[in-house]
């Protein structure tokens, strides 16, 4: 070797060590993934299961708190939904027993319940027994409506699977694993049609976002949300986890196979009987340019705990994939929020009355300027309990200095129930916000708007406050 290619190559060694030492090593916090299922009481005594999933991660030692969404599972109520905020306290005794106390904050409804305003409580007691990695036990609870009429007592199972949430400052080299549940390595919009809501009935239009988490070569996990936006079908939504494998073909970058889906879904009045449906599809994908893919697929949809739902449907989806995490690339800034909305909304008796949404947002940075947000929202106040709201789009910010920024959202997306004048659910929402920094992770975003259906009557202007937590993510 000349003694201009030993020079190379040590500059070289010594710019990859340097890299390596101002990479940030990733800030492991225990997590946990939980899910649930218990048999609640309505008026008249109709018996109604409500299963629960919430990610959960450790903010302090022994506090916990995270997103958490419950939907109908069994009975006649598939379509009430709640989606909101858990906070728990957790103690441990000796090598397996776990104590949990909690408390659950959310809002929605559906299926005609009698959940008034549409605010959930959810005081519960858990104990669980551990294994490894995972643990098991009862949960004692109570349901409350505060402004409508459910309030129950019962005994439910509960299951905590353990995970390690990693995250780190956004911008700075990334040097952990993220083997955590909530790596996002693709997200995939799509719009389609079921044939038919229930034999005889109307095609319903439909639109979802999936979140892939890629299990290998071939196998895929996934978590996704639909909603109605066109058809008879406003207020219907589905929530699931699914699985899906695909295969090379000689075609370049086509790839085909099948996936599956399990979950719930209903309102709108599309028959779901207790909630629990199903789809398993044939798909297509096509590596179209870099990261973005284009995606075709058909399959059927059915309902399992006694609607008729029971439909072939087909969807066209645009994909954008993230890739794997990489400890020489830089942490992307993904923020997690929770926020309120109020605004007039027209009702489809004609009158206007004022109503009260929380929500769940999800934002990832593609740039400094630009990024993708998925947020969800269901009603609290207002009479409104089983209107819902899930939005998509496209938002850009930009600095002030000390802290505040100010920046603009375009939104579309899907709402409907409580009685809101949306017909067929599809909606625009577009948004301006003013935000600062609150501590090292917290933001704090005040933002004004409109929400619009593009086929019903409301039209309003909104305010939102949110408090979010902005992490550095591969």
């Amino acid at each position: 070797m000349t003694s201009t290619g030993r020079t190379h190559l040590v500059a070289g060694a010594l710019a990859l060590a340097a890299s390596m030492a101002n990479a940030q090593t990733a800030q492991t916090t225990p997590a946990a993934l939980i899910a649930g299922f218990e048999r609640t009481e309505l008026p008249g005594g109709e018996h109604m299961g409500l299963a629960q999933i919430a990610y959960l991660v450790e903010f302090a030692p022994g506090w916990r708190a995270g997103p958490a969404l419950y939907g109908a599972a069994t009975g006649q109520r598939g379509g009430l939904f709640t989606w909101g905020a858990e906070a728990q306290k957790l103690w441990r005794f000796g090598a397996r027993w776990q104590a949990v106390g909690g408390l659950y904050v959310g809002g929605g409804g559906g299926a005609s319940a009698p959940v008034g305003g549409g605010l959930m409580l959810r005081p519960h007691a858990d104990l669980l027994y551990g294994f490894d990695g995972w643990a098991l036990g009862v949960s004692a609870s109570q349901l409350r409506f505060p402004n409508g009429d459910i309030r129950s007592s019962q005994l439910g199972l509960v299951l905590s699977v353990d995970d390690r949430f990693e995250h780190g400052t956004p911008g700075v080299a990334w040097r952990g694993s993220d083997a955590s549940w909530l790596r996002v390595d693709r997200l995939v919009l799509g719009g389609g049609s079921y044939a038919e809501q229930a034999p005889g009935a109307d095609s319903l239009g439909v639109i979802s976002l999936r979140a892939e988490h890629d299990l290998g070569p071939v196998w895929i996990a996934s978590a996704e949300a639909g909603a109605a936006v066109q058809g008879d079908g406003d207020g219907y939504a589905e929530f699931g986890a699914g699985l899906a494998a695909l295969w090379p073909t000689p075609l370049s970058g086509l790839r085909v196979g099948g996936r599956a889906m399990l979950g719930l879904g209903g309102g709108g009045a599309v028959p779901t009987g207790g909630g629990i449906i199903g789809k398993a599809a044939l798909l297509a994908r096509w590596q179209i340019a870099g990261p973005w893919s284009l995606e075709l697929e058909g399959g059927r949809v059915h309902a399992f705990s006694g609607g008729d739902l029971d439909s072939h449907y087909a969807m066209l989806s645009l994909g954008r994939s993230f890739g794997a995490p990489d400890a020489g690339a830089p942490a992307v800034e993904t923020e997690f929020a929770l926020a309120a909305q109020s605004y007039d909304a027209q009702r489809r008796d004609g009158s206007r009355r004022r109503l009260e949404t929380v929500g769940l947002k999800i934002s990832r940075a593609i740039n400094e300027r630009w990024y993708v947000t998925g947020q969800a929202y269901g009603a609290v106040t207002g009479g409104a309990g089983a209107y819902s709201v899930g939005l998509v789009g496209l938002g850009a910010r930009w600095p002030m200095g000390g802290g505040w920024r100010v920046g603009a959202e375009a939104l579309a997306g899907a709402a409907g129930g409580g009685g809101v004048e949306s017909q067929g659910g599809a909606i625009v929402q577009p948004k301006v916000w003013v935000g600062t920094d609150v501590g090292r992770h917290g933001r704090l975003q005040l933002g004004a708007g409109y929400i619009r259906s593009l086929r019903g009557e409301l039209s309003a202007p909104l305010v939102e406050l949110s408090w979010g937590v902005a992490l550095g993510r591969p």
